[in-house]
C-alpha cells in the first residue's frame, strides 16, 4: 500500500529509472527515459484478443496526473469494449484535416454513382457549378469538422449582397451537402461528421419577389423583341432568334456543338439534356441559316476554345430596354426560361396538339403512358416546329423586322 501511495507528483519527480504503475486506472505507467525524461505511456490488451495497445501522451509535468488518467481512462472503455482506441485516434486526426472541399469531392463522386438514388446529368452539373462558383471560395479551405454555423450564414449573406437569388440555392446546396456529410451515407464514404454543422440553411431564406413561372411573352412584347434584336450583335441575334424558334434550354442551345446540327435537324445529346434523355428538333428555313455558322461551336467564344456562355444576360437586359421604348411603357422583365413558356403558351392557338408541345420542350411523359408509349412523333413535332416558325415570321413581317432578322 505504502507504493500507491506515493503516486503523486513529488513520487514521480524524485523517479530516477524504471517504470511505475498507476495504483487506480489500469494500463497507465510513468516510464523515465534515458536522459531522465519521464512520459506517460498506455499499454493493455484489447478485450478477446491477441491486440496489444501501446501509446504515448507525453511529458510529465506537461501533462499532469488527472489529465493522464482521463486520457488512459477514455482508452480502457474502448477496449474492454473490444475496440482497438488507436482506430478512432487515427479517424479523428482524418477527420480534423479533411477541408470542406475534399469532402465535396467525396460527395460529388457519389452523386455521380448514383449510390442511393440517380441524378440527372443537368443537377449533378447545377451542384457543381453552385459549389465551385459560390460555395468553394469562401468555405472550401475549413475544416470540415471544425465548420460553424455562423461561417456558413455569414458565407449565405455575403453572397445575397450580389444576388439574393443564389443566396437561397447556395444555402440550399450548401445544406444539402452537409446533411449527407452528416448523416449515413457520409459515413460510409468515410467522413465522421457527428451532426449538421448548420441546421437552420434555408432554401428560401431571402425574399426574390414574386416568381416568374407564370411569365410568357404576348404578340405585341414578341413583336417589340424582335424589333429589338435587329439592333443587337449578330451572336445576341442568332441566339435569343433560336432560342425563340427552338423553345430550347439556354445552356443546352448556347453550349450545343455545330456537329449536333445535320441538314436541319439539331440532335441534343442525353449527356446535355437536363432530363438526360435525347431531343430531336426539326428546324425550319429561318433556323437553318440561323444555324449554319461553320466552325466548332454553334457560338464560338471569342477567348477561349469553347462555347460562348457569357454576355448573355446583359444582352437580355439591353433587348428589354429596346422592347420598353418601342412600347413607351414599362414590360415587365422577363427571363431565358420564359421564351420557352411563351412557346408553350401559343401551341394550342397553332393546332399543336398538347402531347406534341410537351414533346418538342423534352419533356418527358408521365404515368403509365411514360412506359407503354415510346413513340417519338418526330413528323407532328417537325410540323410543329414549322407552324411555331410560320407564327413568329408573320409577327416580325407585322412589325417590320424582316429584312434585318436574316428572314
Amino acid at each position: 500500500m505504502t507504493k500507491f501511495q506515493h503516486f503523486s507528483p513529488s513520487a514521480i519527480d524524485a523517479l530516477t529509472s524504471g517504470k511505475r504503475p498507476d495504483p487506480l486506472v489500469p494500463g497507465l505507467s510513468i516510464v523515465v527515459g534515458g536522459t531522465g525524461r519521464k512520459v506517460w505511456q498506455f499499454r493493455r490488451r484489447v478485450a478477446k484478443s491477441t491486440v496489444t495497445v501501446n501509446l504515448k501522451l507525453g511529458p510529465f509535468p506537461a501533462y499532469t496526473i488527472p489529465a493522464a488518467r482521463k486520457w488512459a481512462e477514455g482508452l480502457n472503455e474502448a477496449v474492454e469494449r473490444g475496440e482497438d482506441p488507436r482506430v478512432a485516434i487515427r479517424r479523428s486526426k482524418a477527420c480534423s484535416t479533411l477541408t470542406v472541399d475534399k469532402a465535396h469531392a467525396i460527395y460529388m463522386k457519389a452523386m455521380r454513382r448514383g449510390d442511393r438514388k440517380k441524378l440527372k446529368p443537368r443537377t449533378i452539373s447545377d451542384k457543381l457549378s453552385i459549389y465551385t462558383r459560390d460555395i468553394e471560395p469562401r468555405l472550401g479551405h475549413k475544416s470540415l469538422i471544425n465548420l460553424t454555423e455562423n461561417e456558413c450564414w455569414d458565407a449565405v449573406y455575403d453572397k445575397a449582397q450580389a444576388s439574393k437569388d443564389r443566396a437561397n440555392k447556395m444555402a440550399g446546396e450548401l445544406s444539402t451537402f452537409l446533411r449527407w456529410c452528416s448523416g449515413r451515407e457520409g459515413r460510409m464514404a468515410g467522413i465522421e461528421l457527428s451532426q449538421h454543422p448548420a441546421p437552420t440553411l434555408n432554401s428560401n431564406w431571402f425574399s426574390i419577389g414574386p416568381r416568374s413561372n407564370q411569365r410568357f411573352l404576348n404578340d405585341y412584347e414578341i413583336g417589340w423583341l424582335l424589333r429589338a434584336l435587329c439592333e443587337e450583335n449578330l451572336v445576341y441575334r442568332r441566339g435569343f432568334i433560336l432560342l425563340l424558334l427552338t423553345a430550347a434550354r439556354r445552356n443546352e442551345l448556347f453550349g450545343a456543338r455545330t456537329s449536333e446540327f445535320v441538314d436541319g435537324i439539331w440532335t441534343l445529346p442525353a449527356q446535355r439534356s437536363k432530363n438526360g434523355e435525347a431531343n430531336v428538333i426539326a428546324l425550319g428555313p429561318w433556323g437553318r441559316r440561323l444555324a449554319d455558322g461553320g466552325g466548332k461551336w454553334l457560338f464560338p467564344s471569342s477567348r477561349v476554345d469553347g462555347p460562348q456562355l457569357f454576355g448573355w444576360f446583359s444582352a437580355r437586359d439591353r433587348i428589354h430596354g429596346r422592347m420598353e421604348s418601342y412600347a413607351k411603357s414599362k414590360i415587365e422583365s422577363w427571363h431565358f426560361h420564359d421564351l420557352r413558356r411563351t412557346f408553350r403558351s401559343n401551341a394550342s392557338r397553332l393546332g399543336i396538339d398538347n402531347d406534341i408541345a410537351e414533346l418538342m420542350l423534352n419533356h418527358k411523359r408521365k404515368g403509365m403512358r411514360a412506359v407503354y408509349d415510346k413513340s417519338q412523333e418526330h413528323e407532328l413535332r417537325a410540323a410543329g416546329f414549322a407552324a411555331w416558325e410560320s407564327f413568329l415570321i408573320q409577327i416580325a413581317m407585322n412589325c417590320g423586322a424582316t429584312n434585318d432578322l436574316d428572314i
